[in-house]
Protein backbone atom coordinates (compact mmCIF):
# COMPACT_ATOMS: atom_id res chain seq x y z
CA UNK A 1 0.00 0.00 0.00
CA UNK A 2 1.26 3.37 -0.90
CA UNK A 3 0.74 4.38 3.03
CA UNK A 4 3.12 2.00 4.10
CA UNK A 5 6.12 3.79 2.10
CA UNK A 6 5.22 6.83 4.33
CA UNK A 7 5.94 5.07 7.63
CA UNK A 8 9.58 5.62 9.37
CA UNK A 9 8.78 2.79 12.20
CA UNK A 10 12.37 1.61 13.26
CA UNK A 11 13.89 4.41 12.01
CA UNK A 12 15.61 7.21 14.27
CA UNK A 13 15.77 10.47 13.18
CA UNK A 14 18.07 13.57 14.22
CA UNK A 15 16.06 17.38 13.64
CA UNK A 16 18.48 20.64 14.14
CA UNK A 17 16.90 23.75 14.90
CA UNK A 18 13.88 21.23 16.53
CA UNK A 19 13.56 23.81 19.36
CA UNK A 20 10.96 25.72 17.39
CA UNK A 21 9.04 26.63 14.38
CA UNK A 22 9.51 24.39 11.47
CA UNK A 23 12.02 22.07 12.91
CA UNK A 24 9.74 21.67 15.76
CA UNK A 25 6.74 20.44 13.47
CA UNK A 26 8.91 18.12 11.49
CA UNK A 27 10.31 16.56 14.73
CA UNK A 28 6.69 16.10 16.06
CA UNK A 29 5.59 15.21 12.01
CA UNK A 30 9.02 12.35 11.74
CA UNK A 31 7.56 11.18 15.34
CA UNK A 32 4.15 10.66 13.84
CA UNK A 33 5.77 8.85 11.11
CA UNK A 34 7.26 6.38 13.51
CA UNK A 35 10.37 7.31 14.03
CA UNK A 36 12.67 7.96 17.12
CA UNK A 37 13.39 11.17 17.02
CA UNK A 38 16.20 13.55 18.62
CA UNK A 39 15.17 16.78 18.80
CA UNK A 40 18.31 19.03 18.79
CA UNK A 41 18.96 23.02 19.36
CA UNK A 42 21.36 25.25 20.61
CA UNK A 43 18.61 26.11 23.49
CA UNK A 44 18.31 22.58 25.00
CA UNK A 45 15.19 24.52 27.19
CA UNK A 46 13.54 24.56 24.07
CA UNK A 47 14.67 20.94 22.79
CA UNK A 48 13.45 19.83 25.86
CA UNK A 49 10.00 21.28 25.16
CA UNK A 50 9.93 19.68 21.78
CA UNK A 51 10.61 16.14 23.57
CA UNK A 52 7.75 17.08 25.64
CA UNK A 53 5.69 17.65 23.15
CA UNK A 54 6.84 14.32 21.52
CA UNK A 55 6.09 12.08 24.53
CA UNK A 56 2.93 13.81 24.87
CA UNK A 57 1.37 13.05 21.78
CA UNK A 58 2.59 9.46 22.66
CA UNK A 59 5.93 8.64 20.58
CA UNK A 60 9.53 8.65 20.89
CA UNK A 61 11.64 11.47 21.72
CA UNK A 62 14.12 12.70 23.13
CA UNK A 63 15.98 15.99 23.62
CA UNK A 64 20.20 16.96 22.93
CA UNK A 65 21.94 20.08 22.78
CA UNK A 66 24.73 21.81 19.75
CA UNK A 67 25.58 24.48 18.29
CA UNK A 68 25.46 23.19 14.70
CA UNK A 69 28.43 25.68 13.57
CA UNK A 70 31.02 23.87 16.24
CA UNK A 71 32.09 20.38 14.24
CA UNK A 72 32.84 18.89 17.36
CA UNK A 73 29.92 19.47 19.25
CA UNK A 74 27.69 18.18 15.87
CA UNK A 75 30.03 14.73 15.96
CA UNK A 76 29.59 14.03 19.73
CA UNK A 77 25.96 14.41 18.77
CA UNK A 78 25.92 11.97 16.58
CA UNK A 79 28.38 9.40 17.84
CA UNK A 80 25.65 9.79 20.91
CA UNK A 81 23.01 9.06 19.02
CA UNK A 82 24.17 6.01 17.03
CA UNK A 83 25.84 4.88 20.94
CA UNK A 84 22.17 4.89 22.31
CA UNK A 85 20.10 3.59 19.30
CA UNK A 86 22.42 2.09 16.54
CA UNK A 87 21.98 3.77 13.49
CA UNK A 88 20.71 7.01 12.34
CA UNK A 89 18.19 7.18 8.90
CA UNK A 90 17.04 10.23 8.54
CA UNK A 91 18.83 13.74 9.07
CA UNK A 92 16.45 17.25 8.94
CA UNK A 93 19.29 20.09 8.64
CA UNK A 94 17.42 22.93 9.78
CA UNK A 95 19.15 25.16 11.76
CA UNK A 96 19.32 28.82 10.31
CA UNK A 97 18.62 32.91 10.89
CA UNK A 98 17.62 35.29 9.26
CA UNK A 99 18.93 38.83 9.22
CA UNK A 100 17.35 41.69 7.21
CA UNK A 101 20.10 43.88 5.20
CA UNK A 102 21.38 44.89 1.48
CA UNK A 103 24.59 45.35 -0.17
CA UNK A 104 25.24 48.59 1.40
CA UNK A 105 23.12 48.21 4.62
CA UNK A 106 23.85 44.65 5.51
CA UNK A 107 26.97 44.66 8.23
CA UNK A 108 30.16 42.13 7.88
CA UNK A 109 29.59 40.65 10.99
CA UNK A 110 25.68 39.79 10.04
CA UNK A 111 26.83 38.52 6.60
CA UNK A 112 28.99 36.01 8.46
CA UNK A 113 26.66 34.81 11.48
CA UNK A 114 24.06 34.29 8.45
CA UNK A 115 26.56 32.31 6.18
CA UNK A 116 28.36 30.86 9.40
CA UNK A 117 24.80 29.04 11.16
CA UNK A 118 22.93 29.04 7.57
CA UNK A 119 25.84 27.48 5.62
CA UNK A 120 28.46 26.21 7.72
CA UNK A 121 26.19 24.49 10.40
CA UNK A 122 23.89 22.74 7.23
CA UNK A 123 27.68 21.77 6.16
CA UNK A 124 28.94 20.32 9.54
CA UNK A 125 25.49 18.46 10.45
CA UNK A 126 25.23 16.36 7.24
CA UNK A 127 29.64 15.70 7.59
CA UNK A 128 28.92 14.76 11.32
CA UNK A 129 25.98 12.10 9.39
CA UNK A 130 27.68 10.75 6.49
CA UNK A 131 30.40 8.46 7.49
CA UNK A 132 27.17 6.44 9.45
CA UNK A 133 24.94 6.93 6.98
CA UNK A 134 27.90 5.63 4.33
CA UNK A 135 28.60 2.20 7.05
CA UNK A 136 24.97 1.75 6.58
CA UNK A 137 24.55 2.10 2.86
CA UNK A 138 21.69 4.16 3.72
CA UNK A 139 19.80 7.26 4.85
CA UNK A 140 17.65 10.39 4.25
CA UNK A 141 18.78 13.92 4.36
CA UNK A 142 16.02 16.71 4.21
CA UNK A 143 17.60 20.31 4.10
CA UNK A 144 15.85 23.25 4.99
CA UNK A 145 16.47 25.66 2.08
CA UNK A 146 14.15 28.39 1.47
CA UNK A 147 12.49 30.08 -1.75
CA UNK A 148 15.01 32.78 -0.97
CA UNK A 149 17.17 30.73 -2.59
CA UNK A 150 15.77 30.40 -5.57
CA UNK A 151 14.93 33.94 -6.03
CA UNK A 152 16.10 37.39 -5.46
CA UNK A 153 14.36 39.57 -2.78
CA UNK A 154 14.67 43.38 -1.54
CA UNK A 155 16.48 43.73 1.93
CA UNK A 156 17.69 39.69 2.44
CA UNK A 157 21.19 39.99 0.62
CA UNK A 158 23.35 37.43 2.78
CA UNK A 159 19.90 35.44 3.55
CA UNK A 160 19.02 34.63 -0.13
CA UNK A 161 22.98 34.20 -0.81
CA UNK A 162 22.86 31.69 1.81
CA UNK A 163 20.27 29.97 1.29
CA UNK A 164 21.31 30.29 -2.79
CA UNK A 165 24.23 27.98 -1.57
CA UNK A 166 22.07 25.27 0.25
CA UNK A 167 19.94 24.46 -2.60
CA UNK A 168 23.46 23.36 -4.48
CA UNK A 169 24.57 21.92 -1.87
CA UNK A 170 21.82 19.86 -1.59
CA UNK A 171 22.69 18.60 -5.55
CA UNK A 172 26.17 18.18 -4.36
CA UNK A 173 26.12 16.11 -2.11
CA UNK A 174 22.86 14.06 -3.73
CA UNK A 175 25.40 13.40 -6.68
CA UNK A 176 28.05 12.82 -4.02
CA UNK A 177 26.80 10.13 -1.78
CA UNK A 178 23.86 8.50 -3.95
CA UNK A 179 26.30 5.33 -5.00
CA UNK A 180 25.80 4.60 -0.81
CA UNK A 181 22.60 4.36 -0.88
CA UNK A 182 21.84 8.18 0.61
CA UNK A 183 19.28 10.47 -0.61
CA UNK A 184 19.60 14.40 -0.21
CA UNK A 185 16.75 17.12 -1.07
CA UNK A 186 15.79 20.41 0.40
CA UNK A 187 12.38 21.92 1.10
CA UNK A 188 12.09 25.67 0.18
CA UNK A 189 9.29 26.78 2.42
CA UNK A 190 7.87 30.41 1.73
CA UNK A 191 6.71 32.77 3.95
CA UNK A 192 6.60 30.64 7.27
CA UNK A 193 4.07 31.74 9.84
CA UNK A 194 6.37 31.57 13.00
CA UNK A 195 8.17 34.65 13.76
CA UNK A 196 11.37 33.95 11.92
CA UNK A 197 10.18 36.29 8.73
CA UNK A 198 9.76 38.87 11.81
CA UNK A 199 13.18 41.08 10.76
CA UNK A 200 11.66 41.82 7.36
CA UNK A 201 7.85 41.61 7.52
CA UNK A 202 7.71 42.48 11.28
CA UNK A 203 7.05 46.17 10.60
CA UNK A 204 3.87 45.78 9.22
CA UNK A 205 0.80 45.86 10.39
CA UNK A 206 -1.82 42.86 10.26
CA UNK A 207 -3.90 44.68 7.44
CA UNK A 208 -0.64 45.56 6.07
CA UNK A 209 0.80 41.89 6.02
CA UNK A 210 -2.72 40.97 4.62
CA UNK A 211 -2.41 43.11 1.60
CA UNK A 212 1.10 41.91 0.84
CA UNK A 213 0.26 38.16 1.13
CA UNK A 214 -3.03 38.87 -1.41
CA UNK A 215 -0.39 40.61 -3.57
CA UNK A 216 2.24 37.95 -3.69
CA UNK A 217 1.07 34.01 -2.76
CA UNK A 218 -1.49 32.71 -4.84
CA UNK A 219 -3.27 30.82 -2.18
CA UNK A 220 -3.62 34.16 -0.43
CA UNK A 221 -2.15 33.30 3.23
CA UNK A 222 1.14 32.89 4.97
CA UNK A 223 2.03 29.06 5.31
CA UNK A 224 2.47 27.24 8.69
CA UNK A 225 4.97 24.95 10.03
CA UNK A 226 2.74 22.40 10.01
CA UNK A 227 2.18 23.25 6.41
CA UNK A 228 6.46 22.23 5.68
CA UNK A 229 6.52 18.84 7.93
CA UNK A 230 4.32 16.86 5.48
CA UNK A 231 7.12 17.23 2.95
CA UNK A 232 9.79 16.60 5.13
CA UNK A 233 8.31 12.71 6.20
CA UNK A 234 7.53 12.06 2.49
CA UNK A 235 11.33 13.31 1.74
CA UNK A 236 12.78 11.00 4.30
CA UNK A 237 10.45 7.88 3.92
CA UNK A 238 10.27 5.26 1.08
CA UNK A 239 7.34 7.14 -1.00
CA UNK A 240 10.39 9.29 -1.96
CA UNK A 241 12.80 6.43 -2.72
CA UNK A 242 13.34 7.62 -6.12
CA UNK A 243 14.00 11.22 -5.65
CA UNK A 244 17.58 12.83 -5.08
CA UNK A 245 19.12 16.09 -5.60
CA UNK A 246 15.38 17.91 -5.89
CA UNK A 247 14.55 21.38 -3.95
CA UNK A 248 10.65 21.33 -3.27
CA UNK A 249 9.22 24.64 -2.71
CA UNK A 250 6.37 24.72 0.03
CA UNK A 251 5.10 28.43 -0.63
CA UNK A 252 1.29 28.91 -1.84
CA UNK A 253 2.18 29.31 -5.33
CA UNK A 254 4.65 32.49 -4.73
CA UNK A 255 7.61 31.65 -6.92
CA UNK A 256 4.49 30.81 -9.46
CA UNK A 257 4.17 34.71 -9.22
Amino acid sequence: MIVNTLSLTGQVALVTGAGHGIGRASALALAEAGALVVASDVDFARATETEQLIKDAGYEGVAATADVTDEKAMIAVVDDVVRKFGRLDVVHANAGVLMAGTALTQTLDEWDKTFTVNVRGTFLTVRAVLPQMIKQKSGAIVITASVSGLIGEPDLVAYNTSKGALVNLTRQLAVEYAEHGIRVNGVCPGWIETGFNDPVLGHLDTAELDQLVDRQVPLGRQGTAEDIAPAVVFLASDGARYITGQLLPIDGGLTSM
